[in-house]
Order: structure tokens, then C-alpha cells, then sequence
């Protein structure tokens, strides 16, 4: 029962159901949205909102208005933004008896048992395509959610399933304008993500205590009310509007923060989630949920940070997420006269602008106080002078690295930690080993350089390493205070023949392992005078406008920093530009900006010639710790650190925090050098049938060794692991003694994919591979997969062909794809044979049926393909009316009424000439057809269906 996905289908409904979600089936759907191109039920929706607005909607003519609003929403990620508007009662109707504008509900946040849930399996939906929908989930009439489901068994169910998803925004944007959220599932566990925001590092996992649980928590109408109402965000950056659901842990966070000012027994909270995994999101997602608290009574939330720059940062991100009644504190006096004042709403403001401010400036209970990177500002005056100002406020410090309770941490701890000391002092926390399992980052990395480019250690410890651990490093100012008076340490970091090393292993160490990936870099340099000295001479090894220093100005700065000044606009945009990997610069060169709230996910190298500790350290390196997800660059699985300085040859002393916390953060790439061994080890199998393969110059072996799906499915799990290894590695001589070997592996790899290849997922070579085959891989004495002619001698080549019937099969399905990929804009009909094709193939692939039979039913196919011309020239049909004769053959149509019926059918397309692009007139053509072809009742639907789709597919083909 495990076989299909209705199992798993229905035991969803079955627990949305035990939910409180009414189950409608598809016909009662049907009807209550006007017919398979309806969007919403209408009745349902149209009663909710006369309940739900008394006084503003009481007749069917407001409702008609506003509901016909809500379906001309555009379809894109701007209508879906338009629509979550509606849904949360933002948008307004006009009443004329009070000559204003009134917002209209749709839905009801706070009392969800006033809300209708209803779930419909099976939806069909006919729009642009005909699209079947696995479950539906309304709210009051409204499609909200989509839920996928796959069976346990089937291959990488949840990528599948998220393929579908991905088909449906393409085949169906009319309704999945609406549609908000979705999940999918193959009856073990639960992912979901947003609508309009199809990359996989935004599909997150909800964990229960098993599947049961897990979707009991997600489906609560309470939950998806939530969902709906806080935690979708549409953000706006770098002129793009990008859609985010919230994380399971941020959620989590966000909750817990909001039951603890609820109950206001416990005023203080601390909140670790690590570099990387969205801290400054939930941040604002908590404020935004507080500043609507009824109980708080129109509260003050201040988010305090501690430098301009973030700042700036914090306001831009607040603004992008669409927060409103944002006040920034432009000085010490402008605060302290907000907070006087009673301003409400949400304030922005560095720590340091509490300095000296008055006792008891403010002594109101709602005002939560949100610090960004807590173990920064908390130690010492300016921690003090903020609770003594506002001595009644909540506290929350939110940090991206784990607190010590050291002297370091001490104060934090007893700031914000002092009400959760039974959970270690974190009132939520998400560690580092936590983010990289579920992919909200990825792990580190780094090498060591060679040992006459590294700080000499003694100078390293006196100067640096000695202070840092007495001082303590909480920031890269902090940092740099220290670094300051590092006199000789500076001198040496910047001593022209090391600089000058530095740069020719850079330049040749990025063209070499990262721009072939489609990365870019950091090098970070000591200070900003290195940073100038770095860019002066990296330019003789690459061009200019590959690297680009960015630092802060100056007004006695000499004429060599000067000249790598950038205005403000150049900056900004430069930022951007870093950000996609087909524009320049490659190379950013900085000391302290964007070292810490930049986020680029192309970045993957850091070149760390600057002396780093602890927290600061930490975020520094999380610049490279993005995923990262684009066609036009390799599978981002790793972030590298390239050390000149020699701070990670002591890791633990690098990271001085307790070893649990700080576990998974950073390991030395000898370690996936290790790994890859050991992998290699494991594909010996293979390597000896490859070798094999190629003394026999014959296919053959692999062919009936790779038939089982199981074993072509293992062979490239494990090979695309190694490959990933080999991509992070390269170039490396510890590589040189596998080369060989894992050339072998590539060759199976291909030959597979071009034997098997329409089934597998993926199936491009990553860069650095496939310029390894392109340099050093000989051509192999492989026996190639035949390719034959399909015309009416295809028996009898094939039949003298001297390999096994196996490879045969092969080359028969690869000889009648390419025919049809070159033939089918004029033949349209070849479209569902090649459909034909695949099935056989599949059955063969399963082990179904055998090569014998296999071939024999293909060679037929292929003997048909030829015939065709034949038979359409001997009925005299057109394409179209031959395309139409051929799939109602393929539905065993009585042979007598195919010519007349084909006739009439193309008749009435014909009719239609504009439905491929006006779903209205698809409307009325599929009513006619269904009408031509009712004696057909039970397959009427299926006919229509494979007609309609083969000719628009044959119309795409022809356009593109």
C-alpha cells in the first residue's frame, strides 16, 4: 500500500479532518467554485465575509466587488503578495452612507473557530494547462496551501514532489496566485515552504515527535491562521521582492518571546541562533507580532545595535519587510526626547546613544527592548545606563555566537540570561550542528597556507593571542583596538615580499579553485592601508576590475588609501553587483566592512590575513556559511577558509567556547581529503567494472549491471558525493594518485546518463569535473550506445547489430527520442508516442518486462513511426486531424469512426483558433469537444485532455 501516494494523500486528510478541516469532494468543489477554472468557492467565501463585515459588506453586490478584486490579482509574486493583503484585512471598500474607506476581513486571526477550513483531494484546476492538485486547502472559501504528496518508496520522493510544485507555479499561476504556502510529504515527514519562492534552501522540515504529530502541529488551524497572518514575509532587496516563510526555529523563538511578555513574569530572555540562520528576521518578526499585542496597549519596541552601519542595515531590513512606524534615533538627544516623549511604535538606535542617560527616562512596563548581538553591548557603562533609563522594560539579546560565561560573556548572561539558567542560560537556541543538518548553512572549512607565508607564532601570541584572551574580543572593533597597538604583528603582515607572495598564491588559488566553481571571495586584510597594498599589487596577477576594496574614509588618509576610495552610490552598487556571479567584482578586499551583516551567498573563499578570535572571528567567517542555489554557478555545499595567519593551527584556542557549542563550526579540509579516500575506497566495484568494461570495448556489462533501478540510483548517490568532494578539493596533489579511478567514474557516470538519462535528476557534470574530462580524460574504448535510422529497414539493422539485446533497447529508445525531439513540431503526434517510449523504457528500467520483449514492443513503435507517413497520406488527413486520429487509436476508438470522428474533432479546434493562449475559449472548445466525444464518457475527459495538451506542446515547441 506504501507503492503509490493516496495512501499518503489520505492519511493527511484523514488527520486534517480529525483537525477540524471540513473534507469536500470533488464535485461538491466543483460546484462551489463555478467549475474546474474556478479559483475561489464562491458561496463559502461570499457568506464569510458578509459574517465577518457586518455593516460593511451586506449584499452580494459589495461581495461580487470585492471577491472580483481578489481574482484580478496578477500572476506573479506581486499578485501573491496583493492577495496575503486581502487575506489579512488589509485591503478597503468605499462606504457611501459614511463617504470613507473601510478594510474588509477576510479571514479571523484572533477567533479561529469563525473560520471555515476545508480541504478538497484531487482538485483539478483548468487554467492555461489542466492541472491536478494532490490536496487543496480553502480558508473561507480561499485556496491558501498546497499539499504534495509521494510514496515512501519512490526515489527522492520530497525532490519530486517539490518538482511538482515547481510545474504547477508554471502551469497553473491563475490559481497559484492565491495559494500561500504549500507542504509536501511522503508519509515519513513534512517539509513546506512558500509559494512564488521555488529554491530548495527555503523548503524547511517541520519535526514532530513522528509524521503524526508533525502534521497535527503544521495543519492546526491555529497554526496555518498564523502562518498566514505573521509569518510570510515578502522582502524587498536589491530591487527584488523575495517571499520567505519563517523556519521551524525561528517560529519557535518568535513564540516563546511573545508567551514571555504575554505572561510578564519573566523579563529577560537571551536568543542564540548562529550566523547565518535568519536572527535578524526574527528579530523583526517579533516586533511586528508585539507591536499588535492588545495587551501591551500600543507598545514601544527598540532595537538596539552597536554601530551606524548596522544600524543603517536595520532599517533598510525593517523597511524591506513592510514594517510601518519606524523612528530612528539620530542622537543621544533625539532618543532620550523620544523615549521622554512616550513615543510609540518602533524605534532604531545604536547602544551608544544611552550614554549618560538619565535615571528613569522612561518607566513604562511595555517597552520590550530587542539587542542585536548582545555579547557586543552588554559589557560595562552602556548596559547600565540602558537599564537604568528604562528600568521596567522587557530584554531580549538575540547573538549569532554562543555566549561564554567567562569574563567575556559574564555580563550578557546576567542580563538576559538570568531567567532561563535551568536551559544553560538560552531562552532559545539553535547551534551551529542544528543549522548545517537542516541546510540553513553550509559547513565550513579551512587550509592552513604553506608555512613561510604564516605569522611567526611568537610574534602571534606576544602581540596578538595574549592580549586578545585578556582583553577579550567581542567584535571587530574590539578586534581592531587590539590590533592597533600590534605594532610589529601590522609591520610583518604587510611586509612588501609577503604581500606579494600572498597575492600570486590568491590569484592563482582563486582562477584555479574558486571562479571555475562560479564563486567569488574575501581577502581580508589587517587594516585599510593593507587592504590598498593587497589591491595595488593583486592587480599585476588579474585584472583591475576583478577585486574592489571596501572600507571606511578618512580625512587623514594618505594618497594610497585615497585612491581606492568608492562613494556611497559605488558602493551600494557594488554590493549588489558582488552578488551575481555574471558581474564584477570577484573579489571584495576589506577589513571591517561587510564583515559582519553583509550577506552574499556566492561568497564561498575567505583569504584570512587578519589576526581573528572568538566572537568576532565567528562572524566573519559566517559570510561564507550562505547556500546557495543558482543554474549558473556549482552546487554551493561548502564555504573555505584560506589562513595566512595561522589562527586555526590551534582550533580550539581560536574558538574559545565550550566544545559543544561551537561543534561543526570550522574543520580542517584534511578532513573531506579523508573522507574522499575512504569514499573512493567504496566505489572499487565500480572502478574494476568500469576497467572491464573498457579491455571488453563493450557497453555491455555496464548496461546489464546498471538495468536495476536500485543500483543506477546507489552508483550516483555515491558518485555525486565524491564528486562534490573532489569540486571543494580540486586542485590538490593529494588528488593525483585517484585521478585515474575517478575518471573511470566519471565515464560510468556519462555512460549511464546517456543510457538512462531521462529518469535521473541533475545530470550535468559540475565544473571542475568537467574540465578534468575535457583536459585529461583519453578517449575510452567504450563501445557507444548505436544510434539507428528510423525508416522501414530499422528490423532489420538492428537485428544484424552484434550486441546484446539490452543495449539494443538502449539504442532503439535513444534512435526514436531523437527522432521525435527533431520531428515533432511537424508531427505532432509523435509527442504521445514518445510517452509510449518512456513507458516501455520504465518497464524495462523496473524489470517489468525483459530486453527481449522490450525491444520487440519498441521496434514496433519505431516500424509505426515509419508507417505513419504512410497511413496519413492513404486517410488524407491534415497534421492536425492525423495527430487527433492517432491518440483516439492509442484510446482503442472503434476503428470504423476514427476518420469522421478525427474530422470533427480538429473541426471544432479549429473553430477555436485562439485557445492555446485564451483560457476563456479553451473553456468553450473542451465543452465542445466533450460534447463531440460523450459516447466516449468514461475516457471523454482523458481524451480531450492528451489532445489538447499534444498540440499545445507541438504549438510551444514550434514558437520556441
Amino acid at each position: 500500500m506504501f507503492k503509490e501516494h493516496p495512501f499518503v494523500r489520505d492519511k493527511i486528510l484523514e488527520i486534517l479532518n480529525q483537525l477540524g478541516w471540513e473534507i469536500l469532494d470533488i464535485q461538491e468543489a466543483n460546484e462551489l467554485r463555478d467549475g474546474t477554472s474556478g479559483l475561489v468557492l464562491k458561496p463559502v467565501l461570499t457568506k464569510k465575509l458578509k459574517e465577518l463585515n457586518p455593516g460593511i459588506i451586506d449584499s452580494d453586490k459589495k461581495t461580487e466587488e470585492i471577491i472580483k478584486r481578489l481574482k484580478a490579482v496578477r500572476e506573479n509574486v506581486s499578485g501573491n503578495e496583493e492577495t496575503l493583503s486581502f487575506l489579512r484585512g488589509q485591503k478597503t471598500i468605499y462606504l457611501d452612507r459614511e463617504k470613507r474607506e473601510v478594510n474588509v476581513r477576510f479571514l479571523d486571526f484572533e477567533n479561529p473557530e469563525n473560520n471555515l477550513f476545508q480541504a478538497v483531494k484531487e482538485l483539478v484546476f483548468l487554467g492555461d494547462k489542466f492541472v491536478r492538485f494532490d490536496i487543496v486547502l480553502f480558508i473561507n472559501g480561499v485556496p491558501v496551501g498546497l499539499v504534495e504528496t509521494k510514496g515512501p518508496k519512490v526515489e527522492e520522493p520530497i525532490e519530486e514532489a517539490f518538482a511538482q510544485i515547481g510545474r504547477y507555479h508554471r502551469e497553473a499561476p491563475e490559481f497559484l496566485k492565491l495559494v500561500q504556502f504549500y507542504g509536501l510529504s511522503e508519509g515519513v515527514s513534512l517539509f513546506y515552504g512558500a509559494t512564488w519562492s521555488l529554491i530548495k534552501k527555503n523548503l524547511y522540515q517541520w519535526k514532530g515527535e513522528n509524521f503524526e504529530g508533525a502534521c497535527q502541529e503544521f495543519f492546526a488551524p491555529k497554526r496555518i491562521l498564523s502562518i498566514l497572518e505573521d509569518y510570510t514575509i515578502f522582502f524587498r532587496q536589491d530591487e527584488k521582492i523575495t517571499k520567505i516563510i519563517l523556519k521551524p526555529h525561528q517560529l519557535r523563538a518568535v513564540e516563546k518571546l511573545i508567551q514571555r511578555v504575554k505572561e510578564g513574569k519573566k523579563k529577560h530572555g537571551l536568543i542564540w541562533h548562529t550566523q547565518g540562520s535568519g536572527k535578524t528576521l526574527t528579530m523583526i518578526v517579533a516586533a511586528q507580532k508585539l507591536r499588535k499585542l492588545a495587551p501591551l496597549e500600543n507598545p514601544t519596541i527598540l532595537v538596539l545595535v552597536d554601530r551606524v552601519e548596522l544600524e543603517d542595515q536595520m532599517v533598510r531590513n525593517l523597511e524591506a519587510s513592510g514594517f510601518l512606524e519606524i523612528y530612528r534615533a539620530e542622537s543621544i538627544q533625539h532618543l532620550q526626547e523620544m523615549l521622554s516623549k512616550d513615543t510609540r511604535g518602533l524605534i532604531v538606535s545604536t547602544i551608544q546613544k544611552f550614554k549618560e542617560a538619565p535615571q528613569n527616562l522612561n518607566n513604562r512596563e511595555n517597552i520590550i527592548i530587542l539587542v542585536d548581538e548582545a555579547h557586543r553591548s552588554q559589557e560595562g557603562s552602556l548596559g547600565n545606563y540602558l537599564r537604568r533609563a528604562l528600568p521596567n522594560a522587557f530584554y531580549f539579546g538575540f547573538t549569532g555566537t554562543p555566549i561564554d560565561k567567562g569574563r567575556v560573556g559574564q555580563g550578557t548572561f546576567v542580563t538576559f540570561g538570568r531567567d532561563d539558567q535551568p536551559q544553560g542560560g538560552y531562552t532559545d537556541k539553535y547551534s551551529i550542528v542544528e543549522s548545517i543538518a537542516d541546510k540553513t548553512t553550509v559547513p565550513l572549512y579551512y587550509t592552513l597556507a604553506e608555512q613561510d607565508l604564516r605569522v611567526n607564532k611568537k610574534l602571534l601570541e606576544k602581540e596578538f593571542l595574549e592580549v586578545a584572551e585578556k582583553e577579550g574580543v567581542t567584535s571587530i572593533e574590539s578586534l581592531n583596538k587590539i590590533l592597533e597597538k600590534a605594532v610589529r604583528l601590522r609591520e610583518f603582515l604587510k611586509s612588501p615580499q609577503r604581500i606579494k607572495k600572498i597575492c600570486q598564491f590568491v590569484a592563482r588559488h582563486f582562477q584555479e579553485s574558486v571562479e571555475p566553481l562560479g564563486f567569488k571571495a574575501f581577502l581580508v586584510a589587517v587594516d585599510r592601508e593593507a587592504c590598498a597594498l593587497y589591491k595595488k599589487e593583486l592587480d599585476n596577477y588579474l585584472p583591475a576590475d576583478y577585486s574592489k576594496v571596501v572600507y571606511s574614509q578618512n580625512q587623514r588618509d594618505s594618497n594610497l588609501l585615497r585612491q581606492y576610495y568608492l562613494n556611497e552610490s559605488d558602493e551600494k552598487r557594488l554590493k549588489i553587483d558582488f552578488k551575481s556571479p555574471e558581474k564584477l567584482p570577484k573579489i571584495f578586499i576589506v577589513t571591517a566592512k561587510l564583515l559582519t551583516g553583509y550577506d552574499a551567498p556566492i561568497l564561498y573563499c575567505m583569504y584570512l590575513d587578519k589576526p581573528m578570535k572568538d566572537h568576532a572571528l565567528l562572524q566573519a567567517i559566517a559570510r561564507i556559511n550562505r547556500p546557495l542555489e543558482d543554474k549558473r554557478v556549482n552546487r554551493k555545499t561548502a564555504g573555505l577558509i584560506v589562513d595566512f595567519v595561522g589562527v586555526f593551527e590551534n582550533l580550539k584556542r581560536a574558538l574559545s567556547f565550550d566544545s559543544k557549542t561551537i561543534e561543526g563550526a570550522v574543520t580542517n579540509i584534511s578532513q573531506l581529503k579523508q573522507l574522499f579516500a575512504e569514499e573512493m575506497g567504496k566505489m572499487s566495484p565500480y572502478i574494476e567494472l568500469a576497467i572491464k568494461a573498457e579491455q571488453e570495448k563493450s557497453i555491455d556489462r555496464i548496461i546489464e549491471y546498471f538495468t536495476p533501478k536500485k543500483k543506477r540510483r546507489d552508483f550516483i548517490r555515491s558518485f555525486k558525493k565524491i564528486q562534490d568532494l573532489y569540486e571543494i578539493i580540486s586542485p590538490d596533489k593529494f588528488l593525483g594518485p585517484y585521478l585515474e579511478d575517478y575518471n573511470g567514474l566519471v565515464s560510468l557516470y556519462k555512460i549511464l546518463i546517456n543510457a538512462f538519462g531521462r529518469e535521473e535528476v541533475d545530470k550535468k557534470l559540475l565544473r571542475k569535473t568537467k574540465e578534468l574530462v575535457r583536459k585529461y580524460t583519453k578517449a575510452t574504448g567504450f563501445q557507444t550506445i548505436p544510434v539507428y535510422i528510423i525508416d522501414e529497414h530499422i528490423l532489420e539493422r538492428v537485428r544484424k547489430e552484434k550486441t546484446s539485446d539490452k543495449v539494443k533497447v538502449i539504442g532503439v529508445v535513444k534512435s526514436i527520442t531523437i527522432y521525435i525531439d527533431k520531428n515533432k513540431t511537424e508531427q505532432p503526434y509523435l509527442i504521445p508516442l514518445g510517452e509510449l517510449v518512456e513507458a516501455l523504457l520504465e518497464k524495462f528500467r523496473t524489470q517489468q518486462i525483459g530486453a527481449k520483449m522490450a525491444l520487440e514492443e519498441l521496434l514496433k513503435l519505431a516500424s509505426n513511426i515509419e508507417e505513419s507517413k504512410r497511413i496519413q497520406h492513404g486517410l488524407n488527413l491534415d497534421v492536425t486531424e492525423f495527430t487527433i486520429y492517432w491518440i483516439l487509436e492509442q484510446f482503442e476508438v472503434e476503428k470504423e469512426n476514427l476518420t469522421d470522428l478525427a474530422k470533427r474533432v480538429a473541426e471544432k479546434i479549429k473553430n477555436h483558433p485562439f485557445w492555446v493562449d485564451n483560457p476563456k475559449e479553451e473553456r468553450n472548445l473542451r465543452l465542445k469537444l466533450y460534447s463531440t466525444l460523450e459516447e466516449y464518457e468514461e475516457k471523454m475527459i482523458d481524451i480531450v485532455n492528451k489532445i489538447l495538451d499534444t498540440l499545445r506542446r507541438a504549438k510551444y515547441e514550434n514558437k520556441n
